[in-house]
């Protein structure tokens, strides 16, 4: 049986004086806010503990121009810790396609991994313009005979849509980032309508033959007799229409958890 097991961020998005603190960057016409945290925010020093991973943005237009289209986000993420899929259920791709979210989740809940949302701007012609709001539900799958994620994107305005998109997280060493996170956005139509913004939880914890298991885990490590330790958190990359891209890095500490008893 494969076991995936990659390096993921020890104290992955971490801190950030406690709230989600957005940094914010612009370029040609838009402005795009990248934030994040994991939940709880004090760790093991050497034995990763289970964390949820939480990631968000927004993009904005400048100049009263229509913003580039945000196409996908990447975060690249502290090169310590783990996020492991091995045990879990596996939903097949097809079963997700053409559905709504509560049938995805009737289908495939067992192999649930984290939930969110996206929003973005509606301009049909001749219509006022209104924003639309879609529900991300992420599932453990298999794409191409690999190990993958699967965002599955639902939304009732202008019209009902359904979108499978794919997420991978894969090893890319890099400095002090050692895995990134890929995550496609949906499409709103080149014509009418742009992502404005989103949000995704990404949080799992099962058992597997008798043994406790967690999507993602992480711990602080931090040297011997220090509670905290500054690091580069993670660092996000917004992929825009044409080819540009935006990046942001968000530096913050990780704490000890002190010992029981």
């Amino acid at each position: 049986m494969t076991q995936r097991i990659l390096s993921l961020a020890a104290v992955a998005l971490l801190l950030l004086l406690g709230v989600a603190r957005a940094e914010v960057v612009s370029g040609g016409n838009v402005r795009v806010s990248f934030r994040g945290w994991i939940n709880p925010r004090t760790l093991p020093r050497a034995e990763p503990a289970p964390i949820a991973l939480h990631i968000a943005g927004t993009v904005k237009p400048v100049g009263g121009r229509r913003p580039a289209a945000l196409e996908s986000v990447t975060v690249e993420i502290n090169r310590h810790g783990v996020v492991s899929t091995h045990g879990l259920p596996v939903c097949p791709w097809r079963r997700l396609q053409s559905t709504t979210g509560e049938q995805a989740l009737a289908i495939c809940r067992d192999a649930l991994v984290g939930t969110g949302s996206f929003t973005s701007h509606v301009d049909i012609p001749e219509q006022a313009p209104f924003p639309a709001v879609g529900r991300i539900l992420a599932f453990n799958t298999r794409l191409h005979g690999r190990p993958s994620l699967a965002a599955h994107v639902f939304g009732k305005r202008p019209v009902p849509t359904s979108q499978v998109l794919p997420m991978s997280f894969r090893r890319a060493v890099h400095g002090q980032f050692g895995s990134r996170l890929d995550v496609e956005m949906p499409q709103v139509g080149p014509d009418w309508g742009y992502v404005t913004g989103f949000a995704l939880t990404l949080e799992r914890r099962y058992t597997f033959r008798g043994r406790r298991l967690s999507l993602l885990a992480a711990n602080c490590p931090a040297p011997s007799g220090i509670r905290e330790a500054p690091f580069k958190a993670a660092r996000g990359t917004y992929h825009l229409a044409e080819g540009r891209t935006l990046t942001r890095v968000l530096s913050g500490t990780c704490e000890v958890a002190l010992p029981r008893g």
